[in-house]
């Protein structure tokens, strides 16, 4: 699958860089809210990286975060407290905060994202049927341009892999595949 994508941030007052192409080729939702953008350059200001944003039941904003040594309950609460005076100030409506880390089936939203985990699995779901398909799951990797590809599996023993290209886009959704192993190291 190959088609162009949309490189703009779609974002208020956003930069247009390829750093900012986004899964079904513009941030929709919440990420649309004018207190986004502040809210997110403080959450870089304190070392984390916003991962994901998000609105669900009874006043709840979900806000997830991220960070190359990960991210345990002090960063949560720090960044708690610093977005409670900020949402004060821009006077952001919601009943309940939730900070917290990304966990292991983590939502991929941009390209950075998706430039973090190359090499990883990951399950991407289209926005249009590919072969009467639309969710596939594969070793993720870099294309050409702003194309990704996903190297699939063969189903039958000894088959050959295949490799599928895609465009951000192009997707609807995308999630690393979680692998936990609860064995415990031999001693």
């Amino acid at each position: 699958m190959t088609a162009g994508s949309d490189t703009s941030s779609g974002l208020p007052g956003g930069a247009d860089s390829s750093a900012d192409v986004w899964v079904g080729g513009a941030p929709a939702g919440v990420w649309l809210e004018r207190w986004v953008p502040a809210a997110e350059a403080a959450i870089e200001a304190l070392g984390y990286q916003l991962a994901d944003v998000e609105r669900a039941g009874r006043g709840l904003l979900r806000i997830t975060l991220d960070s190359p040594g990960g991210i345990g309950v002090e960063d949560c609460e720090r960044v708690s407290h610093q977005l409670s005076r900020l949402f004060e100030v821009e006077a952001v409506s919601y009943d309940r905060l939730e900070v917290s880390s990304p966990g292991v089936d983590r939502a991929l939203r941009r390209a950075r994202d998706f430039d973090l985990f190359l090499g990883l699995e990951v399950a991407i779901k289209l926005r249009r049927p590919l072969e009467n398909r639309k969710q596939f799951a594969g070793i993720l990797g870099k294309g050409e341009g702003d194309q990704y590809t996903l190297v699939i599996a063969s189903e039958r023993k000894g088959g050959d892999d295949r490799e599928l290209a895609f465009a951000l886009s192009e997707l609807d959704s995308a999630r690393l595949v979680p692998h936990l192993n609860f064995r415990r190291a031999s001693t």
